[in-house]
């Protein structure tokens, strides 16, 4: 969250202050997690696209280019394509595809997709909402959408309720995360305390 007393500061300034990279830090792993294959199974749809958007958010956020792929089901499981690459502010995630993108044999249920930027192509974004054409997408072919927005929020569009929920706990949305604090308030007793501890 950006602290308050920070409204002129860009909320791309504090995005990159809490997501301080330790790329040259030793010892460090900066790996995104594996990407879970088709053959990992998973018993919902939204767990299925959770391991999806936690393995390529971060490199969606640092290249700024959304990624996605369908959510297939096969018998009473569920599995996410691997994921597609796009642009800032939009990604075919092999929906238009035969069998709507997953293999024979199983169903296209949803898709997942990232949302990386605020801004982009011009124009500014709402990364933490679905589109207009996100939620067509959905209604059109008759699957939910799940999106991982740049804030880490993780959200799913139900098509046959037209509405949008939180689907689980935020994503990780940086490679190390740091605690951004107030620093402490001074005071004009704290300053004469400083000054007495210092003699």
């Amino acid at each position: 969250m950006v602290p308050a007393a920070a409204g002129r500061v860009s909320y791309a300034f504090w995005q990159m202050a809490a997501c301080a990279r330790s790329r040259d830090t030793p010892g460090m792993d900066t790996a995104p997690p594996p990407f879970p294959f088709e053959i990992q199974l998973f018993d919902t749809p939204t767990g299925a696209a959770r391991a999806a958007l936690e393995a390529v958010l971060i490199e969606s956020i640092e290249r700024r280019k959304e990624f996605g792929g369908m959510i297939c089901q096969w018998g009473t499981k569920y599995f996410a394509m691997p994921p597609r690459e796009g642009d800032t502010n939009t990604v075919d995630v092999g929906h238009r595809g035969g069998n709507k993108g997953c293999p024979e044999g199983t169903s296209a249920v949803a898709y997942y997709h990232t949302h990386p930027a605020i801004k982009g192509a011009g124009f500014k974004m709402e990364p933490n909402k679905f589109s207009p054409e996100d939620r067509g997408v959905a209604d059109d072919f008759g699957i939910d959408a799940y999106v991982g927005s740049v804030s880490g929020l993780f959200l799913k569009y139900d098509h046959r309720t037209k509405k949008t929920a939180v689907a689980g706990p935020r994503l990780k949305n940086c490679r190390d995360e740091i605690i951004l604090r107030d620093p402490p308030k001074v005071t004009p007793r704290s300053r004469t305390r400083a000054r007495l501890n210092a003699t």
